[in-house]
């Protein structure tokens, strides 16, 4: 965690941001800094996230990745390992509300518990989500392989949890 001097604007955490690749920066309510690095085998989980969000919104969706960030109605930007967001609500926004850090919440978010994470933090992370508004969102931890999920789970959605945490893992010999 970095308490900078005073909160940072959005412009000035994206400038942060690109000056720092390799960094998972988000900014906290209070204007704290939340930095984390990056691996490639959280992205690969990441990705198999993406994955069913992708399938399940088929052409009425966008489905994103950790380099999503927005701004949820407490001001923190956030930048969920994967999320969803209805094509309806995205285009309810005007073109520069969407820039940057747009201002909505995704209708679908996922969490995974990176090896830098407590598993308590990115609950309460999680939760948040729902609590502001998110219709579902699910933290999953690959060390424990356990999900917990909050709010209500769409009809259709489903994820294997298996594929998400055993992703980029070497494979059992055979």
């Amino acid at each position: 965690m970095i308490v900078p001097a005073r909160p940072l604007d959005d412009d000035e955490l994206l400038k942060l941001s690109a000056e720092n690749p390799g960094w998972h920066i988000e900014r906290e309510p209070d204007g704290s800094l939340n930095v984390s690095p990056t691996s490639y085998g959280n992205g690969i989980r990441a990705a198999e996230a993406v994955r069913p969000l992708i399938a399940w919104g088929g052409e009425r969706s966008y489905a994103a990745a950790s380099d999503a960030r927005l701004t949820l109605p407490d001001s923190a930007v956030r930048a969920p390992d994967a999320s969803w967001i209805s094509f309806e609500r995205w285009y309810a926004l005007d073109e520069r509300r969407r820039e940057k850090y747009p201002k909505i919440l995704p209708d679908v978010v996922i969490e995974i518990v990176s090896d830098d994470d407590s598993y308590a933090a990115q609950r309460r992370k999680t939760r948040r989500y729902v609590e502001h508004g998110t219709r579902y969102a699910v933290v999953i931890d690959p060390r424990t392989r356990k999900l917990e999920a909050f709010g209500e789970r769409p009809d259709g959605l489903v994820l294997d949890v298996d594929r998400i945490i055993d992703a980029g893992r070497p494979a059992a010999p055979a």
